[in-house]
């Protein structure tokens, strides 16, 4: 298995450890208020989390049997559904979910041959089985912030923070080519290209992910 998706795999348990034991805390008050993020509760965005690790799982196993498979079937209304589903549902089975949910992922990526990392994957845009522990990390680390929780882009790991930034600024100058890139701490360069800026006056940005 290449060097680089097992360093990543390590990260992401890491992650995923942080945020489960977020989650262990969580009051059925916490969960039914809103997150961070504009119409969603803390329990759409767990929820958001556990039917993200399916469809990433779902990628993976496609890469791995050589049989493609579609992120979402049914779609984005299929994703909506089964977010707004499972949002209400009692912590302690947002907690299960993810935690299971999560956890399956991990396992299913850490099986993936060498020889299977190389495999196209159907996301929004190009991207191999290779990538997908990557997409998680970024997943995990960004909705953990959105929680409002405590957790800020100060706790970020610095190997995410630098990872991320290595893929986004590319593509920020490829969507934005005219925006000014602000001098700031690399953690709130990463919240502003991520849509979570830490402070106001930042140049504006068009939706991520660009």
């Amino acid at each position: 298995m290449r060097p680089d998706h097992v360093e990543t795999l390590g990260q992401l348990e890491q992650s995923h450890a942080r945020l489960t034991a977020t989650l262990a805390g969580l009051s059925e008050e916490q969960a039914r208020a809103g997150s961070l993020l504009p119409g969603w509760s803390r329990g759409h965005v767990v929820t958001h989390l556990c039917r993200n690790a399916d469809a990433l799982r779902r990628l993976a196993l496609g890469a791995l049997n050589g049989v493609p498979a579609e992120m979402y079937p049914g779609g984005p209304e299929a994703r909506n559904a089964a977010i707004e589903e499972g949002a209400d549902r009692p912590v302690e089975l947002l907690v299960a979910d993810h935690d299971f949910a999560g956890s399956r992922l991990i396992g299913v990526l850490r099986g993936l041959p060498s020889d299977a990392l190389d495999t196209p994957v159907t996301w929004r845009k190009p991207i191999t089985a290779g990538d997908l522990a990557m997409l998680r990390w970024k997943e995990i680390e960004i909705h953990h912030l959105d929680l409002g929780l405590e957790y800020t882009a100060g706790d970020w790991p610095p190997e995410f923070v630098e990872a991320t930034l290595g893929t986004e600024l590319p593509e920020l100058s490829k969507a934005a080519a005219d925006v000014e890139v602000p001098d700031l701490p690399r953690h709130e360069l990463l919240a502003w290209l991520v849509g979570r800026p830490t402070r106001p006056g930042l140049p504006d940005l068009p939706s991520w992910p660009f």
